[in-house]
């Protein structure tokens, strides 16, 4: 117990705690619709396709500025991974993602990942630890140019049940670039809490906050607030042993 009240007084801080930052940094609110959609191919793969979009509603320091709903973000990613065993696993994906998504200064980014995933449990909380290199294809209109850069992103996190059909889940992961002549090494920074529901052997919902913030230089954040709806769902495709 102790350590689910540690955890959760953790996640109540890396969410709340960029209110007090600098009056200079943005502060929006909105939702984060999700769907998270899994499938088990053999004893060794599972592939995996997860899908966001970001709609700030509300500027905090200006609570009448943003009028209407504004379709910041727009991720796809479709993954493969190897199961090495129960506690560890390789995964390659693609992932396509568009800022400003139907406005004229939209940016279109392509991007693959490798990443490494460990779970463990201890005290009934089922912890993962996962580190994931980007490269990023990220369009430059200005100059029209499409450079390439790259980060390294550790995320740790974990789920706890409340009952048969209820748990708890909380992550939080760090973004660090790796590119030479970057203005900033520690670019982005997010934090979820959550509540989760099992529907049925396949299914499960979470609402919960979501607070991502990114660097944006001269000691600037842009700090994002959400309410988070997930749909999470998994298929089993695997021939079951005789």
């Amino acid at each position: 117990m102790k350590l689910k009240k540690y955890f959760l007084k953790c996640s109540i801080f890396f969410i709340l705690s960029p209110l007090l930052a600098s009056a200079q940094s943005i502060h929006l609110g909105g939702l984060f619709p999700t769907i998270d959609h899994s499938g088990t191919l053999t004893d060794k793969l599972e592939y995996s396709l997860y899908y966001f979009a970001a709609f700030p509603l509300i500027d905090f320091k200006s609570p009448n500025s943003l009028k209407d709903p504004y379709f910041h973000l727009f991720y796809s990613e479709q993954a493969l991974s190897y199961i090495i065993n129960s506690k560890f696993s390789i995964t390659g994906s693609y992932v396509y993602q568009r800022e400003n998504v139907v406005y004229n200064n939209y940016v279109n980014e392509n991007r693959f990942y490798l990443q490494a995933k460990y779970k463990h449990e201890l005290n009934q909380l089922n912890f993962v630890h996962r580190v994931r290199f980007d490269g990023r294809f990220i369009q430059n209109r200005f100059i029209n140019e499409i450079p390439f850069t790259h980060r390294l992103r550790y995320l740790i996190g974990f789920d706890t049940p409340i009952n048969e059909k209820l748990y708890f889940t909380i992550y939080e992961e760090l973004f660090f670039n790796t590119f030479k002549n970057t203005s900033v090494v520690y670019g982005e920074n997010w934090a979820y809490a959550a509540l989760g529901k099992k529907i049925n052997a396949r299914n499960k919902l979470e609402a919960g906050l979501l607070y991502v913030t990114w660097n944006i230089g001269e000691q600037k954040w842009f700090n994002q607030y959400y309410l988070q709806l997930t749909w999470i769902n998994h298929l089993n495709f695997r021939k079951e042993k005789e």
